[in-house]
């Protein structure tokens, strides 16, 4: 990562921090204090803070990440995936805590006292796309991911390979399911919401249905093996996606995967930090050895075939 996107990324992640003194100090004389800071199910107000509490309690959230995101870019030795994941949470987190401010804000201008300040409806909406959008804008900022060093060298000859004709193409695709039981963390989520919009409203209902749909997305994935590399991607249109290219492969040997050990189901890292895994249940798998002590495994159907063709494709690519 440039010192330009260090600069661009940090300005990012902490400007909405600012947002809160700010309009603190332009509207601070026309709000109730103390402020709203909880409403009941029937939309009344139930908790309430000072003015001068909540900007502190929210400032102070906000710190942690950033000094988190200041400390990733000052280290060198940070890994840049490493390094874009916290800036962009420090993003979300700050992006989130002005969201929330001016909502408070926002309803509570001219009221009288914070018992006559309505309960937030569409604004939680507001409440949860701004740090979602604001996080991922932060993320941008940080650039596009440097290249890793191209693998020396072919497979080792004792791994397997598959008997191509000279010129002869071969890809391999699959869409792998999570198993039937990684579906049952929707049904809490689902009957929660249906109980808070029941007896709350909708509004209260959104954000549990937004987290309802963020993942089902997710659950679907596809594992392709090509000339190109390796791509995995999620959703319908297999976006967003991650590629390993092709280069970057040293060999590919069968595995067994252990879903304990990556700590659950999904894309995952290990605990290591030099690996990366799709991980969708314990089984059969693909490991792949990568350039500068990488590693990828992935649950597939039949991963013998797939590391085959994986090395066989590295051998034409190495000799091409």
């Amino acid at each position: 990562m440039n010192p330009m996107n260090k600069a661009l990324a940090f300005l990012l992640a902490a400007a909405p921090v600012l947002v809160v003194p700010l309009t603190e100090r332009l509207w601070g004389d026309r709000l109730p204090d103390p402020l709203p800071s909880h409403w009941d199910f029937a939309g009344r107000v139930d908790r309430t803070t000072s003015v001068s509490a909540l900007v502190t309690a929210l400032l102070v959230v906000a710190a942690v990440p950033l000094v988190a995101a200041l400390a990733a870019l000052l280290i060198k030795s940070v890994p840049w995936r490493v390094r874009r994941t916290v800036i962009a949470i420090a993003g979300g987190v700050t992006a989130g805590v002005a969201a929330i401010w001016l909502m408070t804000v926002w309803l509570s201008l001219g009221a009288a006292v914070a018992a006559d300040v309505p309960s937030p409806s569409w604004h939680i909406m507001v409440l949860l796309l701004v740090p979602a959008g604001w996080g991922a804008l932060t993320a941008l900022a940080c650039g596009t991911a440097p290249e890793q060093p191209a693998a020396d060298g072919r497979p080792p000859a004792g791994l397997a390979r598959l008997d191509l004709a000279p010129g002869q193409r071969a890809a391999w695709s699959e869409a792998p399911s999570l198993p039937g039981a990684a579906y049952l963390v929707l049904v809490p989520l689902l009957v929660t919401a249906v109980a808070l919009a029941v007896g709350a409203g909708f509004w209260a209902a959104v954000p549990l249905l937004f987290a309802t749909v963020a993942v089902l997305p997710a659950m679907r994935t596809r594992f392709t093996v090509d000339a190109s590399g390796v791509t995995v991607g999620f959703g319908p249109w297999s976006r967003p996606r991650v590629r390993i290219p092709m280069r970057e492969i040293v060999s590919a040997a069968p595995t067994t995967v252990r879903f304990s050990q990556w700590g659950g189901w999904g894309y995952r890292r290990s605990l290591d930090l030099r690996g990366r895994g799709l991980i969708l249940r314990s089984g059969p798998g693909v490991r792949l050895e990568l350039s500068s002590d990488r590693y990828f495994v992935a649950t597939v159907r039949d991963p013998e075939t797939v590391a085959a063709l994986v090395n066989t494709l590295v051998d034409t690519a190495r000799t091409g």
